[in-house]
């Protein structure tokens, strides 16, 4: 115990460990808040993340070589589901579980509807701004990478030059027959409704949502399965249950690893960003900010691509991935022309809305 106050880092959370009653910890309140440490003398940073791949790329393209760099070893954990109430409470508690955690732009805008502050300011410089996917870098959010919801086919159904290239071919039943799957949310299902019916990519929000539903009535019945989950779409593009349906280009890409017989269509996608974060009032906020520094790095952010097929932000990271790998990334240049940024501000706004409705919609 007196090794962690000399830290800096007691907090309620050792204490309990230690033992120490409710009373007794409310007691120590006055010596648990003290300062952030300097980066200096921070031993350990826990950043988390969603797992699985992202985990293990991130490891060898972050963790491990910042580490390596600063002598601060990084603890990885997974965030859950909906990482905002644990972000919250996280802050509300001052029981910080993790000091460094990986959202999208539309969970920042959720946090910062609210009253009280709940990120810190991040403080990344970058000199060649031009070079981040635009998006990328905002003062609370330090992007490292891009996945995209494209449309999957199976190409044992369709020649790879004759399946469904967009949204507008997937709604034409007539033409391209076969089983059909879409995502069972609110989230870009809508979007791809809109743009099936038409709708400039470029023009998508504020959505038209009557439009929407509209749209999505004209293809309910030739829809097979409402998916609900990325390993459950890999699994119907990898076993042909479906012949073609919306999923996550990172999804697509490990079934096509596989060995599935299949392809991306990349017109009329959407794209989100994974960026990292800083929880307000973390006692390691100058390692946490000297952490995202270091992920803005081209060549640090090639690295993951071999585990992750998601795509870096810093354009000048293909100057180190293999060209191969480059072409089936969504942030390659030819794919990333075709794809349009989900828009976090709308749905910070009408998630709860619109999926309530949404699911009502499926069910009737």
């Amino acid at each position: 115990m007196k090794k962690m106050a000399e830290k800096g880092q007691y907090t309620r959370r050792d204490a309990l460990k230690l033992g120490l009653g409710a009373a007794a910890v409310a007691s120590l309140a006055p010596m648990i808040i003290t300062r952030p440490a300097r980066a200096a003398e921070v031993k350990t940073l826990t950043v988390a993340d969603v797992g699985g791949a992202y985990g293990t790329g991130f490891s060898k393209a972050f963790y491990q070589p910042f580490e390596e760099a600063t002598g601060i070893k990084i603890i990885n954990t997974v965030l859950g589901p909906d990482p905002v109430p644990q972000f919250q409470m996280m802050v509300d508690t001052k029981n910080y579980l993790f000091d460094v955690a990986l959202l999208n732009p539309e969970h920042l805008v959720r946090l910062n509807k609210e009253p009280k502050t709940y990120l810190e300011d991040i403080n990344v410089t970058v000199s060649n701004p031009q070079d981040y996917v635009p998006g990328s870098i905002t003062k609370q959010f330090g992007g490292v990478s891009i996945f995209a919801l494209a449309l999957g086919y199976r190409t044992d159904t369709f020649a790879s030059n004759n399946g469904p290239q967009n949204w507008v071919d997937f709604w034409n039943a007539e033409k391209f027959k076969g089983r059909r799957g879409l995502w069972r949310s609110p989230i870009c299902t809508l979007e791809v409704a809109l743009m099936a019916d038409g709708v400039d990519p470029k023009q998508l929000y504020p959505l038209d949502v009557d439009r929407a539903f509209r749209s999505l009535d004209k293809i309910r019945k030739s829809i097979d399965i409402w998916w609900t989950g990325g390993a459950q779409a890999t699994q119907l593009l990898q076993s042909g249950e479906l012949d073609m349906l919306s999923i996550w280009s990172t999804r697509a890409q490990t079934a096509i690893d596989g060995g599935a017989p299949a392809a991306i269509a990349w017109d009329q996608g959407l794209y989100n960003i994974d960026g990292f974060t800083i929880p307000h009032g973390s006692p390691k906020l100058d390692a946490a900010r000297q952490f995202i520094q270091f992920c803005m790095d081209a060549k640090r952010q090639s690295l993951y691509t071999n585990d992750l097929a998601c795509g870096p932000t810093n354009i000048k990271a293909y100057e180190f991935i293999d060209k191969k790998k480059a072409a089936l990334l969504p942030t390659a240049p030819d794919h990333i022309k075709q794809l349009q940024l989900i828009g976090a501000d709308y749905w910070g706004e009408h998630q709860v809305a619109l999926t309530e409705r949404f699911e009502k919609w499926v069910m009737s």
